[in-house]
This record gives C-alpha cells, sequence and structure tokens, in this order.
C-alpha cells in the first residue's frame, strides 16, 4: 500500500479477537510463514492493512492480479518475481538452482530487494497457484544463498480463503502440472511438505450479525449445508425487496456477459446520450490492472458503485449510488449514494508501484511507475461474484444462470449481503451449485492447530528474547545480554540448536574483532607516535640552528612545535626553559 495510504484507523482492528492477538504475535516476534484465513467479513483484509502500516519489517504486498494488486497498493507476484504465465514445472531446466539467476536476469536492485525483504504479504493467496509457490521459495532460497531455510529465510504472511475463489487454471495447463502436484492449490506446493503452514482462521463475523444466517454461510462454505437450509435459502427465489426511497440492489453473476448485458440494458435504458469520461495514462499501467474503464460512459440514473476508498471516508470500495448529476466543464459527478448522502466527486489517481531498496535510509521504498486518472466508479446495476470477493452489500440479486463453475462461487455469491432479507435469488439455489474441492476440506482440518501454533508462539517468545539479547549486546549491557539470552534458551532449550550456536557465534566474533581491531589501532597509535617524536627531534635540530644563527623567536617557535609533537621531549623543553623562562619554568 502507497506509504501515505497505509494509515488505518485503529479502531478498525479488533485487537481483542483471541485468533488475531496470535497471528500478530508471530508476525512480529518469529520468522513463521503464516495462512491467515477466515470467512467472508472476519477481517483479513483489515489484518493485512494493519501489518503492512504498523510492523517494522522491511515488507512488500503483493497479489496475484493487477488489479488486486493495485487495491492493496502493491505489486504483481509476476512483476515482483519476473514469473513466467506458463505453468512452472519442476523439471524445467531453465529454473533449476544452477541455471535460476541466468534464467531470470534479475538487476542488481532486484537481487538487494530480495536480500533485504523480510516480511512478503501476499494477497488473495487462494488464486495463487502451488507451482508459484514452490517458484518463490527457489527464487529466495537462491538469492539469499539460503538453502536450507524455505523461502530462504524469510517471511510470508499469505491472506485469502481457499473456501472462496481458486485458482484459474487451463486444461491444458492442469494436465501439465497433475504429475508433480496434488492440487493447484497454494497449499499443496512441495515446500510445505517439508515445513507445514502455520494457519490460523478469523473465526468472528463482522459483516452478518444474524446467528442463523451465519450459521447457514458457514455450511455452504464447508459443503455441510442441509437440505432444509437450502430451501430456506430458497425462500428468497423471485422475492421484492421493498425498495425504500435509498434502497440500491446489485445483481451478482457468475457469467461476465451477463453482467456487462445487464450494465449495458440499464444504461441504454435512461434517457438521453451518455456522457463519456476517458481515463489517462501516464507511464507503465496495464490495461489489464486499470480498476474501471479507460472510456466510462455515464448518464444521470446510472446506477454506480465506488470502487476506491476515499481518503476522507466519504465512501469505501463496494459504497452503491445513483449518479444525479454530471458537469463535463468541471469534471464533476453528482451522486447520491445508499447512504442518503449526496457527493461531489472528482477523478482520483491509481499508483502503479515498484520495489526498490533505498540505501541512504535503508529500508524498502515504492516507486511509482505509473498513473491512472479516473472517476473512482463503474457501472454497477450488476457486478461478476468474482469481482465481488471482499465487498459488502445490504441488497443483491443473485443470478446464476449458467450454473455455478467454481467452488466457493456460490458462498461468495451469498456471503456479500449483510443479511438473508437482503438477497432475492433469480432462479433456485441447487444442491450441485454447492461444493467445495476434497483437497480444500483435506487441509482446512489444519486451521487453529493448538500444537502446530502452540509451537510457534512458544518460538516466538524465545526470538523476541533472543532479539532483546542482541539488541543488549550491540548497546554494552552484557547483564541484560546474558538476562535475556538465557530466558530465550529455557523458553525453547535450542542451545544446541544452530540458531542459538549462530547467535553466539555471531556476537563473539563481534568481541574477536573489537579485539583485532583494537590491536590493529594500537599498532597504528605506536607508529604514529614514532613518526611524531621523530618529526619532533627533527624541529629540535632546527631550532638548535636558528640559535646558533642568533634567530631566538625562530628557535623557540621550533622547540614548541616539538613539544606539540612530543609533550615529553626532553631537549625542546630544556631549551624552553632557558629561552622562555617565565612560560616553561613552572613545568
Amino acid at each position: 500500500m502507497s506509504q501515505k495510504n497505509q494509515a488505518i484507523d485503529a479502531k478498525a482492528i479488533d485487537l481483542d479477537n483471541p485468533e488475531l492477538q496470535k497471528a500478530l504475535q508471530i508476525i512480529q516476534f518469529t520468522n513463521n510463514s503464516l495462512f491467515l484465513t477466515g470467512k467472508a467479513g472476519t477481517g483479513k483484509s483489515t489484518f493485512l492493512r494493519y501489518i503492512a502500516a504498523t510492523t517494522k519489517k522491511k515488507h512488500v504486498i503483493l497479489a496475484p492480479t493487477g488489479i488486486a494488486a493495485i487495491n492493496a497498493g502493491g505489486s504483481t507476484l509476476h512483476s515482483f518475481f519476473k514469473l513466467p504465465f506458463y505453468p512452472l514445472v519442476p523439471t524445467d531446466k531453465r529454473y533449476t538452482r544452477r541455471n535460476l539467476r541466468s534464467t531470470l536476469k534479475y538487476n542488481s536492485d532486484k537481487c538487494k530487494l530480495l536480500r533485504e525483504v523480510e516480511l512478503i504479504i501476499i494477497d488473495e493467496i487462494s488464486m495463487v497457484r502451488s507451482d508459484i509457490i514452490d517458484f518463490i521459495d527457489k527464487v529466495l532460497r537462491v538469492y539469499n544463498r539460503n538453502m536450507r531455510e524455505p523461502f530462504g529465510g524469510k517471511q510470508l504472511l499469505l491472506v485469502g480463503d481457499i473456501y472462496q475463489l481458486e485458482p484459474v487454471l487451463k486444461e491444458e495447463d492442469r494436465q501439465l502440472l497433475q504429475p508433480y502436484y496434488a492440487s493447484s492449490y497454494f497449499f499443496d506446493a512441495k515446500v510445505f511438505q517439508d515445513y507445514p503452514l502455520v494457519s490460523i482462521e478469523l473465526n468472528k463475523v463482522y459483516r452478518q450479525s444474524d446467528p442463523s444466517f451465519i450459521s447457514i454461510l458457514d455450511h455452504i462454505r464447508t459443503n455441510q449445508v442441509s437440505e432444509k437450509e437450502i430451501r430456506y435459502i430458497n425462500t428468497r427465489v423471485g422475492t421484492q425487496i421493498e425498495k425504500a426511497e435509498e434502497t440500491f440492489t446489485i445483481t451478482l453473476s457468475t457469467r461476465r456477459d451477463t453482467v456487462d448485458w445487464i450494465n449495458n440494458q440499464g444504461l441504454e435504458s435512461l434517457k438521453g446520450d451518455p456522457v463519456t469520461f476517458l481515463g489517462e495514462v501516464k507511464g507503465e499501467f496495464p490495461e489489464s490492472s486499470l480498476p474501471t474503464p479507460v472510456e466510462l460512459n455515464l448518464k444521470a440514473g446510472a446506477h454506480v458503485m465506488f470502487i476506491k476508498n476515499d481518503a476522507e471516508k466519504q465512501w469505501v470500495n463496494g459504497t452503491l449510488g445513483l449518479v444525479i448529476g454530471i458537469d463535463e466543464e468541471a469534471g464533476l459527478l453528482y451522486i447520491h449514494t445508499e447512504d442518503g448522502d449526496d457527493l461531489q466527486v472528482q477523478r482520483e489517481m491509481w499508483e502503479n508501484v515498484r520495489y526498490h531498496f533505498n540505501e541512504t535510509e535503508q529500508k524498502i521504498v515504492e516507486e511509482q511507475i505509473g498513473t491512472y486518472v479516473q472517476f473512482p466508479i463503474k457501472l454497477a446495476w450488476a457486478i461478476t461474484v468474482h469481482k465481488s470477493q471482499g465487498l459488502t452489500f445490504r441488497n443483491v440479486n443473485i443470478d446464476f444462470t449458467g450454473g455455478v463453475f467454481a467452488g466457493g462461487q456460490a458462498y461468495v455469491a451469498l456471503s456479500r449481503c449483510t443479511s438473508l432479507e437482503g438477497i432475492t435469488l433469480k432462479e433456485p439455489l441447487r444442491r450441485n451449485e454447492v461444493f467445495v474441492r476434497s483437497e480444500v476440506v483435506q487441509f482446512a482440518r489444519h486451521y487453529n492447530d493448538h500444537n502446530i501454533i502452540s509451537a510457534a508462539l512458544r518460538q516466538s517468545k524465545a526470538d523476541k528474547e533472543y532479539s532483546d539479547a542482541a539488541k543488549a549486546f550491540d548497546k554494552g549491557n552484557f547483564d541484560a545480554f546474558l538476562h535475556n539470552f538465557f530466558l530465550a534458551i529455557h523458553s525453547r532449550y535450542d542451545i544446541e540448536r544452530p540458531a542459538a550456536k549462530r547467535l553466539i557465534r555471531r556476537k563473539l566474533d563481534v568481541i574477536n574483532r573489537l579485539r583485532d581491531e583494537n590491536g590493529r589501532l594500537k599498532e597504528q597509535m605506536e607508529e604514529q607516535k614514532a613518526y611524531l617524536k621523530k618529526l619532533s627531534v627533527e624541529y629540535v635540530m632546527m631550532g638548535k640552528e636558528c640559535e646558533h644563527e642568533g634567530m631566538t623567536e625562530a628557535a623557540i617557535a621550533n622547540y614548541e612545535k616539538a613539544v606539540t609533537l612530543c609533550p615529553d621531549n626532553p631537549t625542546a623543553l630544556k631549551r624552553l626553559k632557558k629561552l622562555k623562562p617565565a612560560t616553561y619554568r613552572k613545568q
């Protein structure tokens, strides 16, 4: 997220949430990679923004798609790691550990960035393939010269819900990966076979408040929904939501052509000709990453949705509204929102950024490589289920015409709404449209595993104590160093493990280096002292010559220079006592 957009309201995150507390401790005090998941509306995105805004670790934010990256204020996985767009099979010789550097050809800035980054945050992880995770693991090990540790010793924070949208994979790509991977989901990456991933599921739902609706959504999410619950959901088929003056309804569809048709029909049904606003692209900003159309056609009465949070909090991403006025000359739109506010809306700017390491400030910074300026809205009579992920609506019309073709789509659509009463179904929900991949169910059994999380938290305690020990040592407080070091050993009893040995060795090496440096400084000082003594003797000789020539003032000046260079030069002091007795007799 761009630095100026990093601010987050402290009240927006529930720091009393027990799962969230554990996740914060793991990210803050360990090097463990973490998968943070949860049902729709449990605050996953809020946690991501909070970490990005508060962590002292050098971090980057990445996402699998351009629009997701722009929304998160980061970069795409493909652009950051220079990923190819074809499957990365383990046997591809171009990407073996030996050939990786010559194939990728990272510049020195990218190599430095990969060495310095401490935390890599990946949003919408459910859409990232397993082969991509293994590729990232290989890149980080090779470029950090750390082949023993997963991801080259870097920490990953993976955020998303595998019960929602799954990786998009062509059939021919699926067949290429099938011999190597149990599934295309990120958690089936080979790196996690040797290093089990800590997975924390947030359980408290903030979007919905009706316990029965929350329970039904949870059963749909986990493929445990009963026929009775499906019948209850289907009571919403063909219902008419009581439309007050401020009521806005948006249609969710699995098909993009259906969404385009509904939006085009909605615009054409309004009187008058549309007004076209052209977006402005500067620098590098891929068309696939544009959050709203370059040609935005609008009329008064158009149903729209805001697609960017407002800095002044007048609206959020997902707020629905109605265009009530267009001022082409001033470049302004007047929009009446579902909250009853009449807003004056100007064009906004999105940034396309890339990361690099600032040597002077010793931190990772974002470099703006492109911008896009357009009104922060798009037509919203309808939206695809895919694009609705992460958004919240009060009233939705769900159109599953053409069927559900991906696991989790039914759950994503239904969970966008704050209440069951706000949902209208065009057709009944069929049992076969609620499905979850078996591999998802299998992996989810490891969520909130007490043993794995407790082990990570124990490690976090020890890691914090090791960190405190190292800081105390650097400040020269050796009592505090020993105290914290032995606390850490007691917490995890790993005196025989490499990490503890490395810390001791590293700190003792500091003492050895300082001792050696002190020895070198002593030698230099002795050499310097001998040189100054020699120079002092030369000034004494010049002083004597001046005395012999009767040049008393010049002789005194030379003797004083000799004393300055060597304060205990006996000959210089003796001559000065004779020539300047008032000054030197007392010395």
